[in-house]
């Protein structure tokens, strides 16, 4: 599975801004890994017709044993969603989801851009 990457640069240096993850709604957990093969997302590669469904930090969950993978707990994204006057129809469309750098490294206690730089 290939991670896709949007960076910000700032002062010449790329910094990693947020992680585009393959979306999976077929189970409860959809879970990654932050040590996996990455290419950058550009800006243009943004367009209206790609399903993305930003995933909160409250739907992150943390694996007990294994300190680089992490999950989305669906049912929560789900939650998100519906609070937030979304088309429960972009969750069974979506191609990807979007996730924060700065949740994943609150979440997992550990700096995660470190594996996107390069």
């Amino acid at each position: 599975m290939t991670l896709r990457v949007y960076y910000d640069e700032i002062d010449g240096e790329l910094h990693p801004q947020w992680l585009l993850l393959p979306a999976n709604t077929s189970e409860e957990y959809a879970t990654y890994t932050v040590v996996a093969p990455f290419e950058r997302f550009w800006p243009e590669d943004f367009h209206d017709s790609m399903a993305v469904i930003t995933v909160t930090q409250a739907a992150l969950v943390r694996d007990p044993f294994h300190e680089k993978d992490f999950s989305i707990h669906i049912p929560r994204v789900v939650e998100d969603l519906a609070s937030n006057g979304g088309n429960m129809e972009s969750l069974h469309n979506a191609e990807y989801f979007l996730v924060r750098f700065d949740d994943l490294e609150e979440l997992l206690q550990m700096n995660v851009r470190r594996f996107y730089l390069g």
